[in-house]
């Protein structure tokens, strides 16, 4: 027998251990790459503590040695092998740290040190579970580490991941750790340089260390999230944007924070300049990646903040994110919950601090990214009022379809008597100017938003109310701003003997008719220039929003609305005295159909275009005739 083979000794794994290799083994990871990862978070632990221990102490091996992690693969003997320089392992460490499943040799060392040097440090991770992850690729796995510690003799540990593993002494000359992985027959694909350069770039390109690849730096960007914001320049800082976007383009804007309570971490967040969505793209996806000590957790981690900021690129790195199984299913872990919830507090007040102090900025800021923005009114209760005070809008007191106002601005300068904020919308400005629903608002020069995104109605209807004002359509039925109208808004022509009798009447003509289409007909208090309007009964979404739900239910149909009728128009006059004769009523009933159809058209409703264009000829064959005394004189 050997002499090796006389001083090699055997362990048996723990009886828990051996229940969990199979699953920490084959089940913990989705992605078989991420060994790799967890090798290099291993040695990066190990030369942060080497790095911590120089500080603090002379006398220690390999003084001259530089803090460099080197990774080989050799295809024909097909084994993988990852060096570092760090602090290595004794005997009784491999034993504790590699031997034990859950034994974190970063805890037992950090608990070792003065609470400054806890800081200095900055150490996590886990050895033992994330080491195991190796057994996915692997048949056999040796170990060859040399501690630090002067005159301690090297060891190598081997193990093929079942029952047992092995120890034996060894010669190495230098301090640290050598990891062998002798890759099963389907696994050859790890000992390929560019295999092997591709997953460092994924997971772990921030490493503070440098990693090199058969030779060569593989490591090239530095985690500028971790330094001082005082010591980066913006060039920096455009740079880091573009690597880890992918584009060329500069951010519209940046944050760059760290916290430590109620957890740790340090982040940069960056706002594209340009919104993709708008350009007939799919919708974006998430781009903030979450870190651990500088190694990827997960790429567009969607966890990290709500769908309604998907717009949002950057890097979140947390120490109190254990390098275990956690990586897998953090979805549930309550240390992402809490950092979601200060990173979108951090967001929110950036944006709030850019519209008062740089309002063009904002502008430009909303433009882009408003339409996304607002979907957060609906589903984040917590952050409604923030986000309503965001929400920017155009109105009937801008100067052009660019100006915008906020609904703070809304109602600063609402009239002294004004109860309510109230919106119109159409598919754009041109249009709603020329609805007649402005006509009273116009009279009374009060102010009405204008809303050309359908969007904006889900949104404001989600607000209700803003500072105690409650949010209204200029659609609907009953106004607060109705309630003392003069029903005498202006003076178009006198009225005919006995209107008020005739006007009834032809009321009562119109309720019959469009008895099918309507809720009811009544006298409006709200039209100055237009004959008649279709308004909603309370509670029901404009016919904007209808439209927008039928898109998605072709079952729904469009709500029935109220008729008003503006008495003072000289159409309406006229139509009331040829309803006082009996021989007008078929031409009255095809006007009266046309009137509705006309106030459909212009919310933007045409129920059956194929009925209107005879219609419609009808009514000009009866002009026609009239005015070449053909037929029965109509009234003007």
């Amino acid at each position: 027998m050997s002499e090796k083979m006389k001083q090699e000794e055997s362990f048996e794994f723990q009886a828990e251990i051996k229940k969990l290799l199979n699953i920490l083994s084959h089940s913990l990871y989705t992605h078989k790459e991420v060994f790799l990862r967890e090798l290099i978070s291993n040695a990066s632990d190990a030369l942060t503590k080497m790095k911590f221990c120089s500080l603090t102490n002379t006398d220690y091996e390999g003084k001259d040695i530089p803090f460099e992690i080197s990774i080989d693969g050799d295809e024909e003997k097909k084994t993988l092998t990852i060096t570092d320089t760090g602090i290595g392992m004794t005997k009784d460490e491999i034993i504790q740290n590699v031997g034990t499943i859950a034994k974190s040799g970063s805890l037992e060392f950090i608990t070792n040190l003065s609470e400054q040097a806890k800081k200095d440090s900055n150490i996590i991770g886990q050895f033992g579970v994330g080491f195991y992850s190796v057994f996915m690729v692997a048949d056999e796995v040796r170990i060859r580490t040399k501690s630090h510690k002067k005159g301690e003799p090297a060891y190598e540990w081997h193990s093929d991941g079942t029952g047992k593993y092995f120890l034996n002494p060894i010669e190495k000359e230098n301090r640290g750790t050598e990891i062998i992985v002798h890759l099963k027959d389907e696994e050859k694909e790890y000992t390929e340089k560019t295999r092997i350069q591709s997953i460092i770039k994924k997971y772990s390109n921030f490493v503070s260390f440098p990693i090199m690849v058969c030779g060569e730096r593989a490591n090239q960007i530095t985690a500028i999230w971790k330094e001082p914001k005082k010591e980066i320049k913006e060039e920096q800082y455009n740079e880091f944007y573009k690597f880890i976007s992918n584009t060329e383009d500069t951010p519209l804007f940046r944050l760059h924070t760290s916290a430590e309570a109620p957890i740790q971490f340090s982040s940069i967040l960056y706002c594209p300049s340009t919104n993709y969505e708008t350009y007939g793209f799919k919708k974006l996806e998430h781009g903030v990646h979450l870190y651990s000590n500088k190694i990827l957790i997960q790429s567009d981690c969607k966890m990290l903040l709500p769908e309604y900021m998907r717009f949002i690129h950057g890097v979140v790195d947390s120490a109190d994110i254990p390098l275990n199984i956690s990586r897998e299913t953090f979805q549930d872990n309550r240390i992402i919950h809490k950092m979601k919830s200060v990173l979108v507090k951090q967001v929110l007040t950036l944006l709030q601090d850019m519209a008062r102090n740089e309002k063009e900025k904002y502008e430009t800021f909303w433009r882009q990214f408003g339409r996304i923005l607002k979907e957060g009114v609906h589903f984040d209760f917590e952050n409604k009022d923030t986000l309503a005070q965001l929400m920017r809008f155009n109105s009937s007191m801008c100067k052009s379809p660019d100006e915008l106002l906020s609904l703070k601005e809304y109602i600063d300068r609402m009239k002294p008597d004004q109860k309510e904020v109230y919106y119109i919308t159409a598919v754009n400005r041109e249009t709603i100017e020329k609805s007649p629903y402005l006509e009273i608002f116009r009279k009374k020069d009060i102010e009405v938003m204008y809303l050309t995104d359908p969007n904006d109605e889900f949104l404001l209807s989600g607000l209700h109310e803003f500072e105690k004002k409650p949010i209204r359509s200029a659609d609907q039925a009953n106004l607060d701003l109705l309630k003392d109208s003069d029903k005498k808004i202006v003076d178009i022509t006198e009225e005919p003997q006995n209107y008020e009798e005739i006007f009834k009447h032809l009321l009562k003509t119109i309720k019959v008719t469009l008895a099918d289409r309507t809720i009811d007909v009544k006298e409006s208090n709200r039209l100055v220039d237009s004959p008649c309007c279709l308004v909603n009964p309370d509670g029901v979404p404009s016919v904007h929003v209808q439209k927008l739900i039928q898109m998605v239910d072709s079952n729904y149909k469009i709500s029935k609305k109220i008729m008003e009728i503006n008495r003072k128009h000289r159409m309406i006059q006229n139509l009331a005295r040829m309803n006082e004769t009996p021989s007008y009523q078929p031409l009255i009933e095809k006007i009266v159909n046309q009137l509705f159809e006309n106030a459909l058209m212009q919310d933007g409703v045409v129920y059956d275009p194929t009925s209107m264009a005879p219609r419609l000829n009808e009514l000009l064959e009866e002009l026609t005739k009239a005015t070449l005394g053909e037929g029965k004189r109509i009234i003007v």
